[in-house]
Order: C-alpha cells, then sequence, then structure tokens
C-alpha cells in the first residue's frame, strides 16, 4: 500500500538530510518497483510515433485553420493526459479545462490511482479517526468512474511526477538551451517514465503504440503563492500571523529548524497547518522544487524541460489557455467556449480578503521562495517558447489571446 511523505521516520530524515531544501527526498514505499530504466535520450528511437506535439509541423496559414498533426483529434490516436496540479495557482480552472477538453468527469480525472493520498497528505498519522473517514468520502467521490481512466488532473499528479522523475537521470537534446521546446522527450519514452509508477498505472495505456501524452503544469509567482497559502480560509487574517508564518518557513528553508524543534511546536497546537504533517509544510513553503525536483533547481528545470509539453503562467492565464487549447486540437473559440460554461472559476479565490504587504513581509517571502523563484522564471521562459512554437508565430499567439478575450470578456483581470 502506498504510504504518505509525513510518516514519523521520513520527518526525522528529512530534517536530517539537510541543511537547505536542496537535499529533502519524499520518500514511499511503492506497490512494487520496477527497477532502474535506461532512459537517455539517445537509446529510444526518434521514430514518427515518437515525436513530441510540439516538434509537428504545424499549418498556420491563419488561425482558424487546423493543425493538421495534432493527434488530439485524431481517431487514430488515443491522448492520455497528466496536469501536475500545485497549490495556490489557480489550478482548478486550468484543470476544468482539461477536463472538458479531454471529455472526463472529476470522478476519473480525481483518481490518478491512488484516492487515499490526499488524505495521507493532510492528516497525520496520529489522527486515524479523520484519516479513516477523509478515505471513505474520497473512495466514494473517486470510485465513481463509469469507464476507462486516461487522465490525471487532480492533486495526485504531484505524487505521480515525483516518483516518475526521482532518481532518474533526464537527458535534455539540448543541454546548452534548456528552454528549447527541442528538450521534450517523445511521447513513448515519457509514457515509458510514468509506467515505473505502478499505482499509477490505471490511467496510464498499457501499451505505447498510437498512443500520446500531454503534460502540463501551472506555475504562480511564488511569493503571491505563499500569501495565498497563508490567506486561503483563513478568517482572520493579521500581519503579525502572516509574519509568524513566514520566519517558521525561512528558518526551515535556510535549515534553523530541527526535528526537535518542529515536534515541540507541534505540541502546542498551532492553528498553522505546517504542523498537521511535513507535506504541508513542503507544499506552503518550497513546493516547486520539492515535487518536481526533490529539492534541486536544476533537476526541477530538467524535469520542466524534458517532461512538459506545456508550462503554463498564473499570471497570464489566457495566454495559457488558448495554448492549452491548441495543444489540444481547439481553435481560441472553441477553447472560449469551454470557459463561458465551466464551473465558477473564481469561487476559490481569497484576493479580497488580503492586507498589503509590508517591507518586512516581502523580505522574508524573498527568502522562503528564493528556489521556486528560480523555478518560475525558467518556466515563464519555457512559456514564451512553447506558446509561440503552437502558434508559429507571437503575432499568432496575441490574435488567438484577443478572440478569446473577445468572447469571454470576463477572462480579462
Amino acid at each position: 500500500m502506498f504510504r504518505p511523505v509525513a510518516r514519523a521516520a521520513q520527518e526525522t530524515e528529512a530534517f536530517a538530510a539537510c541543511s537547505s531544501l536542496a537535499q529533502i527526498t519524499l520518500r514511499s514505499n511503492r506497490v512494487g518497483d520496477v527497477g532502474e530504466l535506461d532512459l537517455s535520450f539517445n537509446k529510444i528511437a526518434n521514430d514518427s510515433q515518437d515525436v513530441s506535439f510540439l516538434q509537428h509541423a504545424l499549418k498556420i496559414g491563419d488561425l482558424g485553420a487546423e493543425v493538421t498533426t495534432s493527434a488530439a483529434t485524431s481517431p487514430k490516436i488515443a491522448t492520455h493526459s497528466l496536469f501536475v496540479k500545485f497549490h495556490k495557482v489557480a489550478g482548478s480552472t486550468w484543470r476544468e479545462f482539461v477536463d472538458e477538453m479531454t471529455g472526463e468527469k472529476d470522478g476519473c480525472s480525481g483518481n490518478c490511482g491512488n484516492t487515499k493520498w490526499v488524505c495521507d497528505q493532510q492528516l497525520s498519522a496520529q489522527e486515524p479517526a479523520l484519516r479513516e473517514f477523509c478515505y471513505n468520502s474520497k473512495v466514494s467521490q473517486l470510485d465513481s468512474c463509469d469507464r476507462p481512466m486516461h487522465t490525471c488532473t487532480f492533486h495526485q499528479s504531484l505524487e505521480v511526477i515525483r516518483e516518475a522523475v526521482s532518481g532518474k537521470t533526464l537527458t535534455p537534446a539540448n543541454s546548452s538551451d534548456l528552454a528549447a521546446v527541442s528538450n521534450l522527450w517523445p511521447d513513448k519514452k515519457r509514457l515509458n517514465l510514468l509506467w515505473g509508477v505502478e499505482w499509477a498505472r490505471v490511467w496510464l495505456p498499457w501499451n505505447f503504440q498510437n498512443k500520446r501524452i500531454l503534460v502540463t503544469t501551472l506555475l504562480r509567482e511564488p511569493k503571491e503563492r505563499i500569501r495565498s497559502f497563508y490567506y486561503f480560509r483563513n478568517d482572520v487574517p493579521t500581519h503579525e500571523g502572516f509574519k509568524a508564518f513566514l520566519e517558521f518557513r525561512r528558518d526551515f528553508v535556510l535549515g534553523n529548524m530541527t526535528h526537535e524543534r518542529y515536534e515541540a511546536e507541534r505540541a502546542k497546537g498551532h492553528e498553522d497547518r505546517a504542523f498537521t504533517t511535513m507535506s504541508i509544510l513542503l507544499r506552503s513553503c518550497c513546493e516547486y522544487e520539492t515535487w518536481l525536483g526533490d529539492g534541486s533547481v536544476d533537476k526541477a528545470k530538467l524535469v520542466l524541460s524534458t517532461q512538459f509539453d506545456l508550462v503554463g503562467i498564473t499570471e497570464r492565464m489566457n495566454d495559457g489557455l488558448v495554448s492549452l487549447g491548441r495543444l489540444y486540437g481547439l481553435s481560441a473559440q472553441e477553447t472560449a467556449k469551454i470557459g463561458l460554461k465551466a464551473d465558477d472559476q473564481d469561487k476559490h479565490d481569497n484576493s479580497e480578503n488580503k492586507l498589503d504587504w509590508t517591507d518586512e513581509e516581502l523580505d522574508l517571502a524573498t527568502v522562503v521562495a528564493e528556489k521556486g523563484k528560480q523555478i518560475y522564471e525558467f518556466g515563464r521562459e519555457l512559456f514564451d517558447r512553447q506558446s509561440v512554437s503552437l502558434f508559429g508565430t507571437y503575432e499568432n499567439l496575441r490574435a488567438a489571446v484577443d478572440t478569446f478575450e473577445k468572447m469571454d470578456p470576463e477572462s480579462v483581470e
């Protein structure tokens, strides 16, 4: 059975292993390891079925033209989708679009092969009754899929990508230009990597012939993501509370937080959710580097470069959504129609109750978000390249965004 990252022994290891987050490794006991795979870039032939979507030639005569090579719309090619959903990045909006584009229901895309993972992340092992209640509710919600699953778009996706790449050597095609779209691994090679996560095989294909995988994610400026984590469902936010929140995470990322101090603070009954499980602490400060790179910025960049078809940016949501639509073979008009009929995309927005930043808060958040900022900035560069590659030119991208916003004016902030 899959085990959570927040076990006491693992917490001890996490604290002992690092003076910085770079050496933290979230370990789990998998159902079964498949052994090391030889995944060097040149080992797998780049045949016509392996070529990644961004490396196809696109016909861009006009914005209404079809992407004739889009396997997402081809009846001969089965598309499987992974949206790596970080916390507090407006990921629910992106997920709703992916689910609509793939025709999936929450009960299918939310399973991911491990319905208990969210409970294990959020609830301490010292709370068995609450965990069992959570297990039962999640199973009833997510075990309702009435057809073969082919997507994973909920938070379990974080553990899918972490287990898939942890300990693996990821070789880019162009190491001198990590943001080059040519670094994206072929579909078959990426499917082979994901197949190593045994519990995720329920939504992955059992053979890779005529199959493709589309992997996307959404990154938000990390200081704002951290701030949203503090304010989310916080009825009485204060500057003093936010400062204490940031100071604790500063001490952790700088290696000044011992396991003994963490346990002592937890025993005081803090309202800070970071004292519930180690996973919540990590997601509130260091999520990008933890789940993409086991604490390493360089590894996280390699993962984004070689495994992701599209890295969206929260601050450029409309650009990202039309690019997502393009990736799935939809026009800007078709993508806008999804937005018009989607569920309330602002239902999780907590921006109205946020206090303005103080200088001291910004200074603290800058320290906490140092690694996340580097990954985010690389993600921005990668998105610039990927989005233009999808549309052929920057002008085509802007025209598509303009069409999208005219049809869905509420999407314009």
